[in-house]
């Protein structure tokens, strides 16, 4: 009897981990995950764990020993250690990664023009290719050159994916939080950076894990990298907004400048990700076929019902660092509030007078119309 194929996933405890396990258990694969064991969040599918840290090559090598499998998804740990010790262990290696490998995204003031290009794709510009480099996003490209680089020498056959904004159940970083407290407790204006015209792309976390299992035993992904995004994307303020609609409460955003509310960008989206960071995820589609198996609108409702459920607290989410400190917020508004009063008295604007560029007589006429159009 010929033997399921096997199956490691490193990490599989986080917001896209339980999907890859089931899907790969559908696919009928044999998997096992290994994590730390720090967090054994329950409803995990019922598979072996094997505990070690996939930061350090030596607990690797300790706790994988000689053992091989036919795919490795390396969604957690350090991807350049976690690569090297699966080198000629693993018929497939497939790991993540983020959208901070472009350039741009650490270091929109040196890139020329400004920012990171919008709609990025795999083969754009990547963060090292000019000075300066921001040190984490140098690390982050390093690590993606050491898995191709693996690959190309026969070690596996090597993919990267590369994350943008993760969203869902059991999401390290509950962005969505930050509307949702603020609606608990009563609050009915607040504060958007930059009037929340910001677009960071966002993936649903079943979305993100089906690129990743559309990859696996697909000889079209050998050598490539993959952006993941949902197909539908929003401004800060759509998301926002959208959240608020789900729990059917009105709420006035009011949209400051982010130089002047440093809080509240980090509380929204990552402070790094200026102005924009859009990417083209159309690699996927092509290549392997993949379809997206939620809409972000439905994706939007499952988190915020789940956070409903599971409220966010220190002990579960020590690094999550939003304030909500209304009374700093309440100071920032009432001078915001004034400062505009402010302008408006002394430098009165009005609108331009628009009009229809091509000509609209009022009767038929070979001549210019009453605008000389």
């Amino acid at each position: 009897m010929k033997s399921s194929p096997t199956a490691l996933v490193i990490g599989g405890t986080g917001p896209t981990g339980p999907h890859l396990i089931s899907g790969l258990l559908e696919r009928g694969y044999d998997v096992e995950i290994l994590h730390r064991g720090v967090h054994e969040p329950p409803g995990l599918p019922d598979v072996r764990h094997i505990h070690a840290d996939p930061h350090f090559r030596e607990t690797l090598d300790a706790a994988i020993g000689t053992r091989t499998w036919d795919v490795v998804l390396a969604t957690y740990g350090r991807l350049r250690t976690v690569a090297q010790a699966f080198a000629g262990k693993c018929g497939q290696f497939i790991g993540v990664g983020g959208v901070p490998v472009y350039r741009g995204f650490f270091e929109p003031d040196a890139t020329r023009p400004y920012g990171m290009r919008l709609l990025a794709r795999e083969d754009g510009t990547l963060a090292d290719a000019y000075e300066p480099v921001a040190p984490f996003a140098a690390k982050m490209v390093a690590a993606e050159r050491e898995v191709f680089r693996l690959g190309a020498e026969g070690a596996y056959a090597a993919t990267m994916v590369r994350y943008s904004q993760i969203y869902g159940p059991r999401n390290i970083v509950p962005w969505e939080w930050a509307v949702m407290k603020r609606i608990a407790d009563g609050r009915r204006r607040m504060i958007l950076p930059d009037a929340g015209l910001w677009i960071v792309t966002r993936c649903a976390a079943r979305n993100a894990a089906e690129v990743l299992l559309c990859a696996v035993g697909d000889p079209a992904a050998a050598g490539e990298a993959f952006n993941v995004a949902d197909d539908d994307q929003q401004t800060t303020r759509q998301w926002a907004e959208s959240i608020a609609m789900l729990l059917g409460a009105e709420m006035e955003f009011v949209g400051i400048p982010s130089e002047l509310a440093p809080s509240a960008m980090g509380e929204l989206l990552s402070p790094t990700a200026r102005p924009h960071v859009l990417v083209d995820a159309s690699r996927a589609k092509r290549l392997l076929g993949y379809r997206e198996v939620v809409t972000a609108a439905d994706a939007l409702a499952e988190t915020v019902a789940w956070l409903t459920e599971n409220p966010v607290t220190a002990e579960d989410y020590p690094t999550y660092n939003a304030r909500f400190d209304y009374a700093m917020e309440d100071r920032l508004l009432a001078a915001w509030d004034q400062a505009r009063d402010l302008v408006r008295r002394q430098a009165p604007d009005t609108p331009v007078d628009m009009a229809h560029p091509m000509p609209h007589p009022r009767m038929p006429s070979l001549q210019a119309d009453a605008r000389g159009r």
